[in-house]
């Protein structure tokens, strides 16, 4: 039942955050694919009825990308700052790092991850964020192919109670599934913060 679930989203907003200091978004990203050479992605929220971004990056291997010393750093994937006109070596500049790619390091064993993006954006009236692939260069503002999208609650991603009721209804016809044999319940509210569940998109599984 959690099939369609990509990635968790959370963002800060401070209990005085006013309209000319922004917000701090935080992703959890666990299965967004590494960038194809000419792209990156984009990330936009829906305020007010418009689209406004709120930061461009790539998904790079560390090694295979950025060509880091394998017996020195772990195979991981990075999330990179981007913008227009930067090429070569210095994406991969540390400067521009801005988490990684959710993942378990097998040789440390522990996992890895977590990207934050600080936006001057005013995100308290949000009511969605999207993920978009763009090409590089490109100068057109406007939203392009959509890979992925989160409704948008104060406090708790609306998708929980979404994949409740699902999974109840599923139970209802096979109580003997394991599945079943503890239905979660609604997480505790988090106080000061909007959360989402980004799903891939477009969704075709009601």
């Amino acid at each position: 039942m959690r099939t369609l679930t990509m990635l968790l989203l959370a963002w800060s907003l401070t209990g005085c955050v006013d309209v000319f200091r922004g917000a701090i978004v935080y992703l959890n990203l666990k299965r967004v694919d590494v960038s194809a050479e000419g792209e990156h992605y984009e990330l936009f929220a829906e305020v007010n009825d418009g689209a406004v971004s709120l930061g461009q990056f790539k998904v790079l291997r560390a090694i295979e990308d950025c060509g880091q010393d394998p017996d020195l750093v772990a195979p991981l994937t990075l999330v990179q700052r981007y913008d227009n006109g930067v090429e070569g070596s210095e994406i991969c500049a540390f400067s521009r790092r801005l988490g990684a790619r959710d993942e378990v390091n097998l040789p440390a064993g522990v996992l890895v991850g977590g990207v934050r993006l600080d936006s001057p954006v005013d995100l308290r009236e949000a009511k969605r964020i999207f993920l978009t692939v763009e090409p590089d260069g490109d100068g057109d503002p406007r939203p392009q192919d959509v890979v992925m999208g989160a409704d948008l609650a104060r406090g708790r991603s609306p998708h929980a109670a979404v994949e409740i009721a699902c999974l109840e209804a599923f139970c209802a016809d096979v109580p003997d599934n394991p599945a079943c044999a503890s239905i979660p319940t609604l997480p505790r509210e988090r106080r000061g913060v909007m959360l989402g569940t980004l799903l891939q998109a477009p969704v075709t599984d009601a």
